[in-house]
């Protein structure tokens, strides 16, 4: 989100000059007047802020007499900044960041109608004492300090245009982002980039350096997943999410948490933070309705607070983010679905021929071979029928756990059907191969299963490896020859590992 011009223009306040009237004969007027008044500069602030006092909207802008001093050292300035006779840019300036600050704190246009009565009620007795008897010259120097006076409450009126237009274009501009998000995320199916999106529209709502969301699992009760944008790896790595820590609070309470190092704070930022150069973020709750997914962090360099309307419009986000979220599960479980045995999770049969024609053409491109193993489970049907297919989903379930804690990451295992699997080993000549089959396969005959209350029993595999580009030199073809060199090991007595280049050639013609 872009940075907000101010509204403030020098050459807007040069035209109400002219307009005022306010001329050399004023400013020499009022540097005259500016030298009386400096017999007894603390004249107007001590009467001055005992009429203040009075009230108490006032009274509660000034809780000690540490203040007290402070402001009417500070008052004792402005006042006399008024008759100096210097009304240059810096003089502006100066009268435009003291309206700011007025702003910031809460006081009212009202505040400086009154103020100012106040002061020029003080200061025409003055001009009266000062002037004598000189009716003319007395009614110069009221009109030269009525003309300043209005100049200063005329800068100060334009701190509040400048902050309602401020207001207004973020306001714009954090509703743009959020109507963008919506549009975006409800059209993105990945969870990737649907977090992405909430943690940059989130970021630019509020003006935020970087981000974080973590997700919680309900099944571990813990938060796992995180995703980031703009931290560095040091902090990434060490952010920890601890039982009863901050993150547990604002996603138990459903309320939002900010840490900064101001005097007073509950929650007091951590040195790993300090060190990230961080000076202030919040923790959100990740929620739409009943739903909680986790929680999102909005970090700052230099920002300690946020708006009311700022939390409100993160609070709308968390409820678009949430259900986006949820809509990117549910996609992300519909393409797992879509590419895995719904019993065993692995790999189908027609994801698996997606990734064996991808290998292939990798493999032609690289000159590397890979295998390819194809297993079958030995008399899985008198299984069945001697234990129930309770059991044997049970079987098939344990195998799958075996091939995948023994083959690699990047290795390829599908159930092709019934109770055949299929193995896609990346890199792998035939010779390593038949020694991960072995493996397998040992492994397997070492299974003891029960059923139900009936004595354990055992199981074995037989397997069959083709190669690529030794044994076969397309897909149709490598699974054929493995599928052959299959039928082999389980004609030989089963329980056996044979690759289809050791096999006879005229066993290969059947």
């Amino acid at each position: 989100m872009p940075e907000i011009e101010p509204y403030f223009n020098l050459d807007d306040i040069e035209e109400l000059k002219r307009f005022l009237e306010f001329n050399d004969t004023d400013i020499r007027t009022l540097t005259n007047l500016h030298q009386y008044l400096k017999k007894d500069p603390s004249f107007f602030v001590d009467q001055f802020y005992s009429h203040l006092l009075k009230f108490e909207f006032s009274k509660s802008l000034i809780p000690d007499e540490v203040t007290l001093r402070r402001l009417k050292k500070t008052q004792s300035r402005y006042f006399a900044l008024l008759t100096s006779g210097e009304y240059g840019e810096a003089y502006l300036r100066n009268r435009f960041q003291v309206g700011r600050a007025h702003q910031q704190i809460g006081l009212e246009p009202r505040w400086y109608i009154g103020a100012y009565r106040k002061y020029l009620s003080l200061l025409i007795p003055q001009i009266s004492d000062y002037l004598k008897a000189d009716g003319d010259e007395c009614l110069q120097t009221v009109q030269s300090i009525l003309k300043v006076v209005f100049l200063d409450i005329a800068i100060a009126m334009e701190t509040y245009v400048d902050k309602n237009r401020e207001t207004m274009t973020r306001r714009t501009a954090q509703l743009s982002a959020l109507n963008k998000v919506a549009v975006t995320v409800n059209a993105t199916l990945g969870i990737n980039e649907t977090l992405n999106e909430v943690m940059k529209c989130a970021m630019d709502i509020v003006r935020a350096q970087a981000s974080a969301i973590v997700l919680f699992d309900a099944e571990s009760r813990c938060f796992t997943d995180k995703y980031t944008m703009g931290l560095s790896r040091h902090f990434v790595k060490n952010m920890n999410f601890r039982r009863g820590g901050l993150a547990d609070d604002v996603f138990n309470n459903n309320q939002y948490i900010l840490s900064n190092d101001l005097p007073g704070t509950q929650h007091p930022l951590s040195e790993l933070a300090r060190q990230e150069k961080i000076s202030s973020f919040v923790c959100l709750p990740l929620v739409s309705h009943k739903r909680r997914l986790g929680v999102q962090y909005l970090y700052f360099h230099h920002r300690q607070e946020l708006f009311d309307d700022e939390y409100a419009l993160l609070g709308t986000l968390s409820h678009i983010a949430t259900g986006a979220i949820g809509n990117a599960h549910l996609h992300s479980r519909a393409v797992t679905l879509s590419m895995t045995d719904e019993l065993t999770n692995l790999f189908n049969r027609r994801e698996f021929m997606v990734r064996l024609e991808q290998d292939m053409l990798r493999s032609r491109r690289s000159n590397k071979p890979f295998s390819l193993i194809m297993a079958d489970i030995d008399h899985f049907k008198d299984i069945n029928d001697s234990y129930g297919h309770t059991t044997g989903d049970r079987l098939l379930t344990e195998l799958a756990q075996i091939f995948m804690n023994i083959t690699r990451d990047i290795d390829i295992v599908a159930r092709y059907g019934g109770d055949e699997f299929i193995f896609l080993l990346p890199g792998i000549p035939g010779d390593v191969a038949f020694q991960i089959a072995e493996r397998i396969r040992r492994s397997v005959e070492q299974l003891q299963l029960h059923a139900n209350k009936q004595k354990s029993f055992y199981v074995s595999i037989s397997m069959g490896i083709s190669c690529f580009p030794k044994g076969a030199q397309d897909e149709n073809s490598l699974i054929e020859n493995a599928d052959k060199a299959l039928y082999v090991a389980k004609n030989n007595g089963r329980n056996q590992t044979a690759i289809f280049s050791a096999i006879p050639k005229e066993k290969n013609k059947e």
